[in-house]
C-alpha cells in the first residue's frame, strides 16, 4: 500500500502528535488550525456476527462533543453491518480526555444481540443536550415491518447509556420508518432551550403496496426524552424527500435541509421487509445523478414550517463502485449562519453554500478539488467563522482508486477560503471494506467543533487480522486543535 504512516502506534491504537512537529499527517502548506493532536482507531467490533452480517465491520459513524467540557466528546457507528440493511447492533464510543483515549461498547437494549427486542438497528446519530448529557438516536428495525426510533441517554458523559425511550413505533409496511437526525437546542436565548427534535423519514405505501411517497415528519420532547410531542409533517402526502439535517440558530429558529426528489421516488427505505416496495435497486445511469436539496423553516418551536428554498439542485451521489455520500449541514452556534455541503455530481469535487437565514442560500464553492481524483462522504462543522469540512479523497491513478485518505479542509473566514487540506490516519483500503451495493464505509461521516477542540470520525477499512477474512472495517477519530 503506498504512503503507509512511517509513525508507530501508541496505547489504545491512538497516533499522539506533537504540536510544532512536521508529520505525515499534515498536507504540505497546512494552517496551523489543522494541527493534529491525537489520530487512530477509536472503535471496533462489540458484537457477535449473525448469519448474514458481515463480520467485523463498523459502518456509518457519527460523533458529537460536550457544550460544557469539550474534552469530552461520543462516536457510535453500525456493528456487523447487513448488504440488505440495519446492522447487528450499534457501538458507542467516548473519550474523556479530548481524544488522547477512547473506549467502545455495545448500545445496550435496542438489538437482540445487546438485551433488546428488535432484529437490527441503523442510522445512529449523536447529540448533547446543555446539560452535557448525550443522546444516541438508532432507527430500530425487525425482519419483519415493525420499525421505529428511539433515543438513549446517558448522564455520565457517554460511558454507559440507560434503556432506549421510543420516540415513534409502527407496526405497518405502509408506513415505515427511515434515516432519523436528532438536534438538540443548546441556545440559551432560545424559548426552546433544551428542547429534543427528533427528525425521520417515513416511507409510505397505498392500499395496493404503491410508493406513496417519503415525507420529513418531527417530534419533541421537554423532558429528556421522556415523552413526545404528536408528529408534525414538514413535506407534503404524495411527495418523495429524505436525509432531514437540521440546524438551530441563536433565537431558535430551526431550519431543516433535505433532499426533495418531488414525485418521483428517491431514496431506498433501510428496512430489507419493505425495500423494494417503494424503490428497487438503482440502475447507474447514463450520466452521474444531480440531486435537489431544499430547506424549511421554523420559528414556533417546529410546530409550523415554511415552504421549502433550494439549497442546490447539484448534489452528486458518490462515485461508481461506492455506497456513500448523503449531504450534509450545520448552523454556527455563535454566529447562526448556516452551511450545507456536498459532494458533487462528477464526485470530483466538495462543495459549500451557507445561508445567514435559511432562504437565501449562497452560490457554491468548491472546498476542494484535484485532478484525478474523486470524493466520498463529506461533513460540515462550524464554530465561531469557522468551517471545518471533512471527506475521504481517492486518487484515481493509484489501483483504479482502491485506497482512500481521510482528511479536512480549513476555512478561517466563514468558509470563503480554504486551506490545503489536513491528512488523518492512514489509507483505507476498498477492498476490505463492507459491501452494500458496492464498498460501504456509510451514507454519511461524522465531525464535530468546539471552541478549542475539533472532532472527526471515519469507517477504515484494512487487511484483516485473520488472512482468511473478508472485511476488516473499524472506526478511526481525530482530534485538531482549533484557536
Amino acid at each position: 500500500m503506498k504512503r503507509q504512516l512511517a509513525l508507530a502506534l501508541g496505547s489504545a491504537g491512538l497516533l499522539t502528535i506533537a504540536l510544532g512537529v512536521p508529520s505525515a499527517q499534515a498536507a504540505p502548506g497546512r494552517s496551523p488550525r489543522g494541527a493534529v493532536l491525537h489520530v487512530g482507531q477509536i472503535s471496533s467490533q462489540d458484537v457477535a456476527p449473525q448469519p448474514g452480517s458481515e463480520p467485523d465491520t463498523l459502518v456509518e459513524p457519527d460523533i458529537a462533543v460536550s457544550p460544557v467540557d469539550e474534552n469530552v466528546a461520543v462516536a457510535a457507528a453500525h456493528d456487523g453491518r447487513y448488504a440488505d440493511g440495519g446492522a447487528v447492533d450499534i457501538s458507542y464510543a467516548w473519550t474523556h480526555d479530548g481524544g488522547a483515549h477512547w473506549h467502545h461498547a455495545p448500545l445496550p437494549g435496542i438489538t437482540k444481540a445487546a438485551g433488546g427486542t428488535w432484529d437490527r438497528a441503523s442510522d445512529p446519530v449523536i447529540a448533547f443536550g446543555p446539560d452535557g448529557s448525550v443522546y444516541i438516536s438508532v432507527l430500530d428495525i425487525t425482519n419483519a415491518c415493525p420499525t421505529g426510533v428511539s433515543v438513549s441517554r446517558s448522564t455520565d458523559g457517554g460511558m454507559t447509556f440507560g434503556p432506549p425511550m421510543l420516540v415513534h413505533t409502527s407496526d405497518s409496511c405502509a408506513y415505515s420508518d427511515d434515516k432519523n437526525d436528532l438536534v438538540i437546542d443548546t441556545q440559551r436565548g432560545s424559548p426552546h432551550f433544551g428542547r429534543l427534535y427528533q427528525f425521520w423519514t417515513p416511507f409510505l405505501e397505498d392500499a395496493q403496496g404503491n410508493g406513496n411517497g417519503s415525507l420529513q415528519v418531527v417530534r419533541w420532547s421537554d423532558d429528556h426524552g421522556k415523552t413526545w410531542s404528536p408528529t408534525v409533517n414538514l413535506t407534503e402526502p404524495g411527495t418523495y424527500t429524505q436525509n432531514s439535517q437540521p440546524m438551530i440558530q441563536p433565537d431558535g429558529t430551526i431550519v431543516d435541509a433535505y433532499y426533495d426528489y418531488g414525485s418521483a421516488s428517491g431514496e431506498e427505505p433501510e428496512s430489507p421487509a419493505v425495500r423494494g416496495g417503494v424503490r428497487p435497486d438503482a440502475t447507474p445511469a447514463a450520466a452521474p445523478p444531480a440531486d435537489k436539496v431544499v430547506a424549511r423553516v421554523s420559528h414556533d418551536g417546529g410546530a409550523t414550517w415554511s415552504g421549502p428554498s433550494t439549497v442546490t439542485t447539484q448534489a452528486g451521489e458518490g462515485p461508481a463502485g461506492v455506497r456513500c455520500c448523503l449531504f450534509s449541514a450545520t448552523a454556527d452556534p455563535v454566529s447562526g449562519a448556516l452551511y450545507a455541503n456536498w459532494i458533487s455530481p462528477a464526485s470530483d469535487a466538495v462543495m459549500l453554500t451557507h445561508s445567514s437565514d435559511g432562504v437565501n442560500w449562497s452560490p457554491a464553492t468548491k472546498v476542494v478539488a484535484q485532478a484525478n481524483h474523486d470524493y466520498v462522504n463529506s461533513d460540515v462543522a462550524a464554530r465561531a467563522g469557522q468551517v471545518y469540512v471533512a471527506n475521504s479523497t481517492r486518487d484515481l491513478t493509484d489501483e483504479n482508486g482502491r485506497y482512500v485518505q481521510q482528511q479536512v479542509s480549513i476555512s478561517a473566514d466563514r468558509g470563503n477560503s480554504f486551506a490545503d487540506p489536513v491528512e488523518l490516519g492512514p489509507l483505507s483500503d476498498l477492498t476490505y471494506a463492507a459491501q452494500s451495493r458496492g464498498a460501504f464505509p456509510g451514507d454519511y461521516t461524522g465531525s464535530a467543533l468546539g471552541s478549542r477542540r475539533y472532532y472527526s470520525d471515519w469507517a477504515r477499512s484494512s487487511t484483516p487480522p485473520d488472512p482468511t477474512a473478508t472485511y476488516h472495517q473499524t472506526i478511526w477519530g481525530a482530534t485538531l486543535i482549533t484557536p
